[in-house]
């Protein structure tokens, strides 16, 4: 019973992840959504989670604790850079990365300037170009990978953790 809930629970860990990635690629090309740094790690980190996630599924029980602890680190990291892109987006935090584009041009006149303002999009960190229900996507991706975190912490628990507790 214990393996079918946890190959059920990865099934559905690896299906939901594969729907948050091919959303935020969907809404990019769909909406033109041009992603921030700090959205681009995000992805990163989602994107890998995809991978592992998809690793997981092929791996005998015994064998895959390594992957489990994985998966539980990326979500968590994923966790906290969507809580403090959402941070930063409702001014609670200063942004330590450079989310604004440095285009390295020289501008000599104001027509110049005026020009390549008007032609570059914004892709600061700090303004969001999305709202769902009333959330930005950084404010959705942290409600939801903290929810899978929690999860994904008490589907692992007996795998990761119960046979450590045994051994003391």
């Amino acid at each position: 019973m214990t393996l079918l809930k946890h190959i059920t629970f990865d099934r559905f860990l690896l299906f939901i992840v594969f729907i948050s990635v091919s959303s935020s690629i969907s809404l990019q090309f769909i909406y033109n959504l041009t992603p921030c740094k700090l959205c681009l790690y995000q992805r990163y980190l989602w994107f890998l989670l995809l991978i592992f996630t998809f690793l997981n599924l092929f791996r005998p029980i015994k064998k895959n604790k390594l992957i489990k602890y994985i998966i539980l680190l990326i979500i968590l990291l994923i966790s906290l850079l969507s809580f403090y892109h959402s941070g930063i987006e409702l001014n609670f935090f200063n942004n330590i990365i450079a989310c604004s584009q440095n285009s390295g041009l020289d501008v000599t006149t104001i027509e110049e300037l005026d020009s390549i303002i008007k032609s570059t999009k914004n892709n600061d960190c700090s303004f969001p170009k999305f709202f769902l229900l009333g959330l930005t996507l950084s404010n959705l991706s942290f409600i939801f990978s903290f929810i899978l975190f929690i999860l994904s912490l008490i589907f692992y628990r007996k795998n990761l953790f119960i046979n450590y507790d045994k051994k003391n």
